[in-house]
């Protein structure tokens, strides 16, 4: 009778425990035919209970299926889990740490590279949204996935570029140096990272380090225009007008008909006070785009600079028919800033400063028509 009842205990468990694995081949059914919240059900059932909470397949099918919900881009599915991609991500280990043999089928089945795809659509949403955090954390795992043994596949830097490039966009300096970093030490991506590791030091007010990294970066790649722009950016930001001449300088070798750079070199010249070379290179500048209006405005800022600093001089004269003559001939320097400062308001009717030199030009020019012309711009403006 003893043995009776055991053959028939031994038959009852039989029959629970394949119960749960018939919850498993459920969850697998709904999984194909999209029913994921009834897979979820019959998933968790399984999990909780002790003849399949053991089972490797119950967390494989588990990853499974957070993928699949997450995939399928309804809002009521992909948030069945919290941080739902992580969830598959930690089931799949979790399948595999209980049976190393299902790795093989992991990696038959793809599904750590379809993961790492789910990351990457994941964090390139975020990103177009604006939540540069949560885009830096899903290109991150991406990298994690694409690490691991069970990917098919290798790292793609590029991911690793992303990820920095999101820490930046979140203000997240440390991190985005760190990821940037990633990317020279395996001498992918040229000189951009270089560059934002830069501004992310900048970002920090780590001034040193920033013109460490990007000399670093120069001397990686001495001839990339880019990394050659960001240095005269730099060195014109430090006021240090000998380096930002030598990078600029540098950079008119490699792109000549650039005329930003001729602008850059003209300002330069204008932060010297040496305002005839100042001049001579916006002109340049002008000559290979002529309607443009930071140009046409420095020349007749130039002017205006050249003809006070002759009135501040002839201001010093006692002899007053001498004073008159040294007068009339700053009103004619500043006579020349006319022409320019009329293309900078064609280039830019919007800009207040080139109304208002127009404006007094005019008055100590005692052109009056004029003057009031451009007296009633600048109010209504």
């Amino acid at each position: 009778m003893k043995k009776i009842t055991l053959l028939v205990l031994a038959v009852i468990i039989s029959a629970a425990a394949m119960a749960q694995k018939g919850k498993i081949t459920a969850a697998e059914t709904f999984i194909r035919e999209g029913a994921y919240d009834k897979a979820k059900e019959a998933i968790e059932t399984a999990i909780t209970h002790p003849k399949s909470m053991g089972l490797a397949k119950t967390y494989y099918v588990k990853g499974k299926l957070c993928q699949a919900a997450f995939d399928s881009g309804d809002p009521k599915f992909m948030e069945l889990y919290p941080d739902i991609l992580m969830e598959a991500y930690n089931n799949f280990e979790k399948a595999a740490q209980i049976d190393p043999k299902l790795k093989s089928v992991i990696i038959r089945e793809n599904a750590y590279a379809l993961l790492g795809n789910s990351f990457l659509n994941d964090a390139i949403s975020k990103f177009t949204e604006k939540n540069f955090k949560g885009a830096m954390q899903s290109f991150e795992r991406n990298v994690q996935v694409a690490a691991s043994d069970l990917y098919v596949g290798m790292v793609d830097t590029l991911v690793i570029f992303n990820a920095g490039l999101a820490a930046y966009n979140a203000e997240m300096y440390p991190e985005a140096i760190t990821h940037f970093r990633t990317c020279t030490q395996s001498g992918t991506e040229d000189t951009k990272p270089y560059i934002f590791m830069s501004d992310s030091y900048l970002k920090m007010k780590d001034t040193v380090q920033a013109e460490a990294v990007l000399m670093e970066g120069y001397k990686a790649y001495p001839d990339t225009l880019d990394i050659i722009l960001q240095a005269t950016q730099f060195y014109l930001d430090a006021d240090n007008s000998d380096k930002a001449f030598e990078f600029v300088h540098r950079a008119m070798e490699m792109d000549p008909e650039n005329y930003v750079l001729y602008l850059v070199e003209g300002s330069l010249y204008m932060k010297l006070e040496d305002f005839p070379k100042a001049i001579e290179s916006l002109n340049a500048s002008l000559a290979k785009n002529p309607t443009q209006f930071e140009s046409n405005y420095n020349i007749g800022l130039c002017y205006v600079s050249t003809a006070n600093g002759m009135l501040n001089e002839a201001n010093m004269i006692a002899d007053n028919k001498q004073y008159e003559a040294a007068k009339d001939k700053a009103y004619e320097e500043m006579k020349k800033a006319l022409p320019f400062f009329l293309e900078a308001e064609k280039a830019n009717p919007a800009s207040l400063a080139t109304l208002e030199f127009l404006r007094e030009i005019y008055l100590k020019l005692k052109m009056m028509p004029e003057f009031e012309a451009y007296k009633a711009k600048v109010e209504n403006l």
